[in-house]
């Protein structure tokens, strides 16, 4: 499994912040410190439902083989 970061905005907008995270704890830091920054929540999403004004953690699933 590996794990993407997204910040959602206000307005439901999405923009990348970090991709390909092999450990989950890795990218919950990462999110950690951009929703510190942001002054946003942080939340780890097993699904599509988004919150605004939020940086989360996605499980995208196995990379493909390179």
């Amino acid at each position: 499994m590996t794990y993407d970061v997204i910040y959602i905005g206000p307005e439901g907008d999405e923009t990348r912040v970090a991709e390909h995270f092999d450990d989950r704890a890795d990218a919950a830091d990462v999110a950690r410190r951009e929703a510190a920054r942001r002054g946003a929540g942080r939340m780890v999403l097993p699904g599509s439902h988004k919150p605004s004004n939020c940086v989360c953690v996605i499980p995208v699933g196995d990379r493909p083989a390179a």
